[in-house]
């Protein structure tokens, strides 16, 4: 029996209204990212990336993992870590926070130029490297998800 695969989503499905849409790099590692990857830029739109650690879940975290937890970077400061990171937390340390200010607007598998919607209207669901304390970010930075 062949195999199913999933098509790949068209930019009408993930982007509702697209207000305003710059050009920048993106750095690629591995398979590449796919339309609707939330991304940021600390550069003013010049260069891009993702949130790429894993998202926390319960459980046992050695000495240096590194998770994504309530819009941040957290890395493990002790082995058989089984706390959740917090800002008042001691056997967690911050690393920096992702302002989610970007979403691409196409499916990407090598480094080098992409488009990117920074102001507009999105599905939420069709969201890649997202978590939902990103929305707060994207909305502040006028992207709107529905």
């Amino acid at each position: 029996m062949p195999e199913i695969t999933k098509r790949p989503l068209v930019v009408d499905e993930v982007i509702i209204k697209k207000i305003q849409v710059v050009s920048g790099n993106i750095d690629i590692s591995g398979d590449g990212f796919t339309l609707g990857t939330v991304v940021t830029t600390k550069d003013g739109g010049s260069n891009w990336n993702i949130q790429d650690k894993p998202i926390f879940t319960t459980g046992s975290y050695s000495q240096d993992n590194e998770v994504f937890h309530n819009g941040s970077t957290w890395i493990s400061l002790e082995d058989n870590n089984l706390t959740e990171p917090k800002d008042d937390a001691i056997k967690w340390q911050e690393v920096e926070k992702f302002d989610a200010n970007g979403i691409l607007l196409e499916n990407v598998t090598e480094t080098g130029s992409v488009a990117v919607l920074i102001t507009g209207e999105v599905r939420e669901k069709y969201l890649e490297h997202y978590d939902s304390s990103m929305k707060k970010a994207l909305f502040k930075n006028k992207i709107i998800l529905r």
